[in-house]
């Protein structure tokens, strides 16, 4: 059966393509999600015509992350924690303690898990942390991790 795409599906296809499928994988779950609709010519521009504003919203997305990234691109942010033998800290410098220094420092709002933060730093020294805030918009902050002073 002939089905055109709604919205992305995994391993099936992308908005807008024209793709066959079992009759019974689309009346029972295709359509019903709402994922395909029956290939016809009026559906067929429909369809179209979605994909031309949601190409329109992911450019838009794209440009505006790109702007909010240029900011941080290379910026420096500087932790002064304490720190017992060896250099080694006290707890750990995660993701979100990250997010929250760039929400503190420069008023922007980072989901944490767009921060690609292997492990937690737990050693002082200078990491550079990528940021992946959108697909196509990526960024890297330096990370200085100091002792604090006594």
């Amino acid at each position: 059966m002939k089905v055109i795409l709604v919205e992305d599906i995994p391993k099936l296809g992308k908005l807008g393509d024209t793709v066959n499928v079992a009759r019974g994988y689309a009346r029972n779950y295709l359509f019903p999600r709402k994922l395909a609709v029956d290939f016809t010519e009026g559906n067929k521009k429909q369809v179209d015509d979605k994909k031309r504003v949601s190409e329109r919203r992911h450019l838009k997305k794209v440009k505006d992350a790109s702007e909010l990234l240029a900011k941080l691109d290379k910026a420096k942010l500087t932790f002064k924690v304490r720190v017992g033998e060896e250099g080694k800290l006290y707890g750990s410098i995660t993701n979100k303690d990250i997010a929250d220094k760039i929400q503190s420092e420069f008023n922007i709002e980072l989901d944490r898990r767009k921060i690609s933060l292997d492990e937690p730093i737990k050693v002082v020294g200078l990491y550079n942390i990528p940021i992946e805030y959108y697909s196509e918009a990526k960024a890297s902050v330096t990370v200085d991790v100091q002792e604090l002073p006594e």
